[in-house]
């Protein structure tokens, strides 16, 4: 994969959560994960299409995720309910959108599906191809965030 196509997600993560979350942001070193959507109490999944193809998931703790749900919603809880998943998916979803426009500036065009969200390692059926994807550590105040890239480039178009 391209840097230009890592870069467009780790640039995009770094500014949606610096304004929304907490100004003190870091990237870890790059790895292969295996198995992402099994890995993680709860993951974010979001589909791409167009001239890059595949999933993005963002993989971290029940305990991470319910710290960035306190900070977007303004109320602690012990569990992530509707409203939390909610605020999970629309973190990511800006994230991933941010992304796609930084893709634009580079010359390449790609849509996104709604967010998925998985809990407890349950994966569907549709998802089982998913493996390997290469990840990118976000540090923040609230715990860390795997951004897990699962995309290849449409060949077919060109």
């Amino acid at each position: 994969m391209p840097f230009q196509h890592i870069d467009a997600f780790v640039r995009a993560a770094y500014k949606v959560m610096e304004s929304m979350l907490t100004p003190m942001v870091e990237a870890g070193r790059p790895f292969f994960n295996e198995d992402p959507l099994r890995k993680y109490e709860l993951c974010v999944l979001v589909g791409v299409l167009g001239d890059l193809q595949g999933q993005v998931i963002c993989g971290m703790t029940e305990e991470t995720a319910r710290k960035i749900v306190a900070q977007m919603l303004g109320v602690e809880s012990d569990v992530i309910d509707e409203m939390g998943k909610s605020a999970i998916c629309e973190l990511k979803n800006i994230i991933i959108g941010t992304a796609s426009t930084n893709l634009s500036l580079v010359g390449y065009r790609c849509n996104i599906t709604p967010p998925l969200l998985l809990m407890g390692g349950e994966v569907p059926d549709f998802l089982r191809h998913i493996h390997t994807a290469l990840a990118i550590p976000i540090i923040t105040e609230y715990g860390r965030i795997d951004i897990n890239l699962a995309l290849r480039k449409d060949d077919l178009g060109v």
